[in-house]
C-alpha cells in the first residue's frame, strides 16, 4: 500500500488546462487567447495557467474575464 500524497500542480500546462475545463486543446487555447480564459502564467518562455484560476474560473460560469460571457 503506497501512502504517499498525490501532489497536484498548481501551474498547468496547456494541454492539462484543457482537461481540467473538460475542453479540447485549441478550444482552451482560443478561448485564453480572446480574454474568455483565466490569463497565463510565463516563466522563461513556457506557458501554464494557475489550477486555482481556472477553478475559480469554471465555479462562476466559466464568464469571461473581461466581464462578459464565454461561448462555451
Amino acid at each position: 500500500m503506497n501512502n504517499t500524497p498525490t501532489i497536484l500542480p498548481e501551474l498547468l500546462t496547456t494541454a492539462q488546462a484543457a482537461k481540467l475545463c473538460g475542453l479540447g486543446e485549441r478550444t482552451f487555447w482560443r478561448y485564453a487567447h480572446s480574454g474568455a480564459a483565466p490569463a497565463p502564467v510565463r516563466i522563461v518562455g513556457s506557458t501554464r495557467y494557475r489550477r486555482s484560476d481556472l477553478l475559480a474560473w469554471i465555479a462562476a460560469g466559466c464568464h469571461r474575464c473581461d466581464g462578459g460571457q464565454a461561448d462555451a
